[in-house]
């Protein structure tokens, strides 16, 4: 193939450029080295005058003025330069071409004298975004002027670096190839495909007729007229390869022997991010994109030029650094037929991830979710990792439409919606109310359907009109019985109107989890808050609505999450991650645990496994009806029903512990529905999250897509969706 030969004969080239490395230029020194025998020294006068110039035009051009060090040249050299703004642009040019960031000259030793000439030894160090920090050594030169009766300094652009006068500075970058992200069982979700780019350099083109001759061949090989082509280079920089378009190494070689004609023009690999499965999990994988305005300046700071592609989204984004690698680069000066490196630092390539994400169970259940607006996180209860994260509206990476953007469907609302956690929140009430003294799992309330607790012009009511009696703490989660926790709130209220904010973030409210994913911190409202962020004063009735997930709380799906995964293993809580490799070794201890006793955590375990299986209390037992599963010999999960009944009886049962939350949305709008749940509740694998919005209760809603999700996770039957609906919370 004509393209291949010529990229093997230029790597041939390169070779022998390569073998004068070592070799150092021949420079014409700016004085003999060799002093006679008995030097004849200046005047004591004369040598104090030297260096005070070469000390200040050092000063100047480190500040920057190159006012002031145009006025220390001899007049040969501000002849040769015309003025002082020359002398800043051959500087600047210098500067850009080795991307520096930043430069400082010092005098290095005493200055060396013969006759009416001296010479200063300065040290300039370079710090460049792309080849980081190198040190280069140049010879001033200073002349005694008598006209003026005084010292002028010498300049030739072998001051900023030796042998530049006749030789040329070039910085050839290396680009990083970034790496791929797999799902837990392999599956690849994002790699690199290689495409071969025509583009043109501007600042090549030799002038309007070869331009012309250049944008006819153009527009013959990409089809494309011969302005929209121009438009594509135009405005960019002289010495920038502009894309024009993607091409076929067939093309190719058909125009070879013209394109290679044009000094301009030149065929580029490039590679582009490639979605296998662009709708599996598009937002915890992410999209790339051109680096925004705003970053623009960060990212040139790390050797980027601009136009490349980065993570915007997802983990394509978080980890955007390890994925996408940094870019290396060669400094090089050809002068007097020499090469010379300055300096030199490789690219970082990307590197390869892995997420913990199962395809399966993804893929499960974001078509279980639908077009429903919401979200889905389920975890691995032994650590947290996130096994599925959905969220709907959705996205499909290779074709994002307008429609998609109006309706917010690039938000992940797993991590990034904020809703009032409605009963969900109840957990933290009740451990917040047995830790702080004020009542005791068992301690038995009356629930006439309403609650007055603040008087009858204040009464609040149950979601059960009818109320639910006489009942205890550990049953009223199971019933979330409204009136129960209004009573636990008011009671915390009159001990401290901050303890059962505080109790809110021990459990992880209010701050992100830290997953590698963007993500909002929520909110958990205080006395504080409301009086910085409202004005206002604190009341009983704030603290009341928040001990059932109402008023000015707000949560993400992951944080309830988080939370019940807590309140299944144990207390302790984790981290959720997604990323299994590479991974840091996970430290042993967990991020914090829980402020609840052993028998706190089993009342409220107890009380979530009621939820499900309590007939006469549990909010969604009548959705986890026919869900009865048992664990066989080999442990594989079977309908009990298909068991020999003298196994039967003593088999251990797949039971699901949950809470359901309704969080009124405000207005005339409907409610969010909330479930989230665990299972096994004897010996916890999975964590299932879900969050409708604006659909009605959790029990009739987001109850039966956790049912679902977990017969997906253990391969069982899908059962419908139900059509009934029932206010149960």
């Amino acid at each position: 193939m004509k393209l291949r030969q010529a990229l093997v004969a230029w790597a041939a080239a390169s070779v022998v450029a390569a073998s004068c490395v070592n070799s150092t230029p021949t420079l014409d020194p700016p004085f003999p080295t060799t002093s006679p025998a008995s030097p004849t020294r200046p005047p004591a006068r004369k040598l104090l005058s030297a260096a005070a110039v070469a000390d200040a035009f050092v000063d100047a051009i480190n500040r920057q003025d190159f006012v002031a060090a145009f006025t220390l040249l001899d007049a040969s050299s501000r002849a040769e330069l015309t003025d002082a703004d020359e002398l800043r642009s051959r500087y600047e040019a210098a500067r850009a071409i080795a991307l520096a960031t930043r430069t400082a000259t010092q005098l290095r030793g005493g200055l060396l004298y013969q006759d009416e000439r001296a010479a200063a030894t300065l040290v300039t160090r370079w710090e460049s975004s792309l080849v980081g920090a190198f040190e280069v050594t140049s010879t001033l030169g200073l002349v005694f002027d008598p006209s003026a009766a005084d010292w002028r300094a010498r300049w030739t652009p072998d001051v900023i670096i030796p042998g530049l006068a006749s030789g040329t500075l070039r910085m050839e970058r290396e680009e990083s190839t970034r790496g791929a992200i797999y799902a837990a069982d392999g599956t690849p979700l994002a790699t690199q495909r290689e495409f071969l780019t025509i583009g043109v350099q501007r600042g090549a083109i030799a002038g309007p007729d070869e331009e012309q001759r250049l944008l006819d061949l153009l527009s013959q090989i990409t089809r494309r007229a011969p302005e929209e082509i121009k438009a594509k280079y135009a405005n960019q920089p002289k010495d920038w390869f502009s894309p024009i378009a993607d091409v076929d190494e067939a093309l190719i070689d058909e125009y070879y022997d013209q394109i290679k004609r044009f000094p301009a023009m030149s065929v580029r690999s490039r590679f582009q991010r490639h979605y296998p499965h662009p709708d599996l999990a598009p937002h915890v994988v992410g999209l790339v994109g051109f680096i925004p305005p705003e970053s623009l300046a960060a990212y040139r700071a790390r050797g980027f030029q601009g136009d490349e592609q980065i993570g915007l989204s997802g983990i394509e984004a978080a980890a955007d650094a390890l994925i996408g690698g940094a870019p290396g680069g060669v400094l090089k000066l050809f002068s007097g037929g020499y090469l010379t490196v300055l300096a030199e630092r490789p690219a970082v390539q990307g590197r390869d991830v892995t997420l913990t994400i199962s395809p399966a169970l993804q893929l499960a259940a974001q078509r279980l979710l639908g077009e429903r607006r919401g979200a889905v996180v389920v975890l691995r209860a032994e650590d947290s990792a996130v096994l599925a994260m959905a969220s709907s509206p959705t996205f499909s990476q290779t074709n994002i439409t307008d429609r998609a953007i109006r309706e917010g469907a690039l938000l992940n609302r797993a991590t990034q919606g904020q809703y009032p956690p409605g009963s969900t929140f109840k957990m933290v009430t009740m451990a917040a109310g047995i830790g702080e003294g004020v009542t005791t799992p068992d301690e038995v309330f009356r629930d006439p359907g309403f609650w007055d607790g603040y008087g009858v012009a204040f009464r609040k009511t149950c979601w059960l009109r009818s109320g639910h009696g006489r009942i205890s703490l550990q049953v009223g989660l199971t019933a979330s019985c409204n009136v129960v926790f209004y009573e636990v709130g008011k009671r915390l209220q009159e001990k401290s109107a901050y303890v059962l904010s505080a109790y809110a973030r021990k459990f992880g409210f209010g701050a992100r989890t830290g997953i590698e994913l963007p993500e909002a911190a929520g909110l958990v409202p205080d006395p504080d808050w409301k009086r910085q962020a409202l004005g206002e004063a604190w009341t009983g009735g704030d603290t009341v609505n928040l001990a059932v997930g109402q008023g000015f709380m707000l949560v993400t799906p992951l944080q309830v999450a988080q939370m019940t995964a807590a309140i299944a293993n144990g207390g302790l809580m984790r981290r959720p991650y997604l990323i299994a490799s590479p991974r840091p070794k996970p430290s042993a201890d967990p991020v914090a645990r829980l402020p609840l006793p052993p028998a706190t955590l089993e009342a409220i375990q107890r009380g979530m496994i009621g939820v499900t299986r309590d007939a006469r209390f549990g909010t969604t037992t009548y959705r986890f009806a026919g869900f009865d599963y048992c664990f066989d010999a080999e442990g594989r999960v079977v309908p009990c029903h298909r068991m020999p009944a003298q196994s039967r009886a003593s088999a251990r049962r797949l039971i699901v512990a949950g809470k359901s939350g309704t969080a009124q949305a405000g207005g005339d709008a409907q409610p969010f529905a909330w479930f989230t749940a665990y299972a096994p509740a004897d010996a916890p694998e999975i964590i299932v999250t879900a969050l409708l919005e604006n659909i009605g209760e959790g029990s009739s809603y987001a109850a039966p897509l956790v049912r679902q999700i977990i017969e997906a996770y253990y391969g069982l039957a899908i059962s419908p969706t139900p059509r009934d609906r029932r206010a149960n919370e």
